[in-house]
């Protein structure tokens, strides 16, 4: 009786094969990928459809012979409407109009393809490309008509090695006397070798007899079994691949055992790198402490200039009503040209801090995945410079601490507010004798209006002059006020840059918590893993199929 073998065998090896798939997550290893891509592509090899072709001449008895083989009437009552007919235990795949499905468990798996007459030339090509990827093929042979039948031309181009096991069944043998019987097969074989360049097995059968038709079902059974490209030679391979798929287990396992019991020190002697590293970063705190104080000389002449457009060239009013606010304004400009040039000299430190680093990282990850067998990826500079970033918005406060020990803000508030006083005669002076002149002139008084405007025109181009020299004083004095700023700032920027080279250093060791982390699971997790890996292993080897 045609039937799907192994199934208990087939279940067992996709369950362990799928375990060892399973497996892989746990290990977490990139070099099984490729082990285990092959392991899931030969499980989906062994669960396909094994195929069944049945092809002959119109009335040679394909249905009757098929429904014998399966021992289900019904194959015998449904002929091929189209070129073909597929009977299916599940009816999935395929066009709906092709497929049938068949509620029989024992061929559960198998796909069994019965087709019209072969000798219309429509049929033999439609059925031509089923043939290769078929595993078995039974010619149905009319045997009344031997050489007319078209089995021959469709069986010739199938190769002998590699391709599906083929089977030519005789029916009709009963119309032919004795003699004929007798030498029928002999005939029909030396017939296989003209034709098809092979000699194939030869049943003579009676399509009705349900005991030879179930004889010839248990045949192509056989013949499918003992092709290559039977179920049980799929079954081999998955366990093949399989058991590849668990000894590279093994041997990552063993290499992570290596490394809990005797290759403890490597990720100390990597955290002795990191702290090298930052002893290196910390002889050059000198030099940094210094160019970060000297921004307090560097933004001084951005700072006067700011003034220079503030307090203007001329005595002016509205100079006179922004005075008083001038030196909160002044300080607060002070201090951003002075928080802007630290960050970008610290801005400028952590992009060669990252290229370091990133040096450093190569350096390590080949070393980590030969030692540790542990797979740290590509360096993760995006992250380091998002890190640093946030460092450096933590500078701000810092930055201010001199400035506000140092009462930049009153000092220029005090100071400006000392020129109020002249500023004001002068505005008033020049204010009074313009309405001087402007009355002077509405009484038609021109000579004396003139003589008024002569002398708000010398308030004003004294109250200028005056202006000027009290600007320069008042620069010379600002430069005055802001000198003690560099040694407050040397003094901040000592523990502002340690802190930073620490931080920052911190920021880059703690790239490798993961890669840590990871090794130090081995140890607790290493024991579990190869004993599910040897369980596995061994319940594999035990499924599959004796020959």
């Amino acid at each position: 009786m045609l039937k799907r073998c192994y199934r208990a065998q087939e279940s067992l090896v996709r369950y362990w094969a799928q375990q060892a798939v399973e497996l892989c997550a746990d290990i977490d290893d990139e070099g099984l990928n490729e082990a285990k891509d092959a392991v899931e592509h030969s499980i989906e090899q062994m669960a396909r459809d094994c195929r069944v072709v049945m092809i002959g001449a119109s009335g040679s008895g394909k249905s009757e012979l098929l429904a014998g083989m399966v021992g289900s009437p019904v194959l015998a009552k449904v002929a091929p409407v189209h070129h073909y007919l597929r009977w299916r235990y599940l009816n999935t795949g395929g066009n709906a109009d092709y497929c049938r499905y068949l509620a029989e468990p024992r061929i559960a798996g198998l796909e069994l393809v019965n087709t019209r007459g072969c000798e219309e030339p429509a049929v033999a090509e439609a059925v031509a490309p089923l043939l290769p990827g078929a595993d078995a093929v039974v010619a149905v042979v009319d045997a009344r008509h031997v050489q007319s039948s078209p089995v021959w031309e469709m069986l010739a181009p199938l190769p002998e090695e590699g391709g599906p096991a083929c089977l030519v069944a005789l029916t009709h043998t009963d119309a032919l006397d004795a003699e004929h019987t007798v030498t029928l097969s002999d005939k029909v074989r030396a017939l296989c070798r003209e034709r098809v360049g092979r000699v194939l097995p030869v049943f003579q059968l009676n399509p009705t007899n349900a005991a030879l038709a179930a004889d010839l079902g248990t045949r192509v059974t056989e013949a499918m079994e003992g092709s290559s490209g039977g179920l049980r030679a799929a079954i081999r391979e998955v366990m093949r691949r399989g058991s590849d798929l668990l000894y590279k287990q093994g041997s990552v396992l063993k290499a992570r055992d290596a490394v809990a019991r005797t290759d403890s020190g490597f990720l100390q002697g990597i955290e002795q790198e990191i702290d090298n590293f930052q002893t290196r970063q910390m002889q050059g705190v000198r030099n940094c402490m210094l160019n970060y104080a000297g921004a307090a000389q560097r933004s001084m002449p951005l700072l006067l200039q700011h003034l220079r457009r503030s307090l203007g060239w001329i005595l002016s009013p509205a100079t006179l009503i922004r005075l008083e606010s001038y030196g909160a304004a002044s300080e607060n400009l002070y201090y951003r040209l002075v928080l802007d040039d630290v960050a970008h000299q610290q801005e400028e430190l952590d992009k060669q801090f990252v290229v370091s680093c990133g040096g450093h990282w190569r350096s390590v990850r080949p070393r980590m995945k030969q030692t540790l067998q542990c797979e740290i990826g590509e360096f993760p500079a995006e992250q380091l410079e998002t890190e640093l970033s946030q460092l450096r918005s933590r500078m701000k406060s810092p930055v201010y601490e001199p400035f506000r020990y140092l009462k930049i803000r009153s000092a220029f508030s005090s100071l400006f507010k000392r020129q109020v006083d002249w500023m004001r005669f002068f505005v008033v002076c020049l204010g009074m004798s313009l309405i001087l002149a402007g009355v002077l002139g509405l009484l038609s008084l021109d000579m004396l209006a003139a003589v008024a405007l002569c002398i708000a025109a010398f308030f004003w181009v004294l109250g200028s002059c005056i202006h000027l020299v009290v600007v320069r004083k008042i620069y010379a004095i600002i430069k005055t006020c802001a000198e003690p700023l560099h040694e407050r700032m040397l003094e901040q920027m000592a523990v502002l840059v340690q802190d930073m080279i620490v931080s920052r250093v911190a920021a880059y060791r703690r790239l490798y918590t993961e890669p840590r982390q990871k090794v130090a699971s081995y140890e607790t997790s290493l024991a579990p893993l190869q004993q599910r890996q040897s369980e596995i292993f061994r319940q594999l080897r035990s499924a599959a199929p004796r020959v």
